[in-house]
């Protein structure tokens, strides 16, 4: 280990949201959502947006069971709180392929509504 400083690199990090703070979810689902939001950003740099512009995302349950290091009840259980809230919709695409994820945002907390 070695100290933070002023030139310290930084060179991965994840976003984690301000609004996800007060809202009534678990901290597996905050983490998740957060995780969900940096692939999004790999899914944009890779092309996967559709017509309308929003970005289509990846991520299965044992992505998040493996990335929050918790059960698979737990990782589902995430994913149904932030869909249950509308912070994400999947879109089941059938037997043995992974539901297509699209992120919401509350409309105030856009990049700039608050600042």
């Amino acid at each position: 280990m070695i100290p933070y400083k002023t030139d310290t690199d930084i060179s991965s990090y994840i976003i984690f949201p301000r609004f996800l703070i007060p809202m009534d979810l678990s901290n597996d689902a905050k983490v998740l959502y957060a995780l969900l939001l940096d692939r999004a950003g790999i899914s944009k740099k890779k092309g996967y947006i559709e017509t309308d512009g929003t970005i289509r995302l990846y991520f299965t349950v044992e992505d998040a069971k493996s990335k929050l290091r918790r059960s698979r009840q737990v990782a589902m259980r995430a994913f149904h709180e932030l869909e249950s809230c509308g912070l994400i919709f999947r879109r089941k695409q059938g037997l043995g392929r992974p539901a297509v994820i699209t992120l919401n945002m509350p409309a105030d907390k856009r990049r700039g509504a608050n600042d």
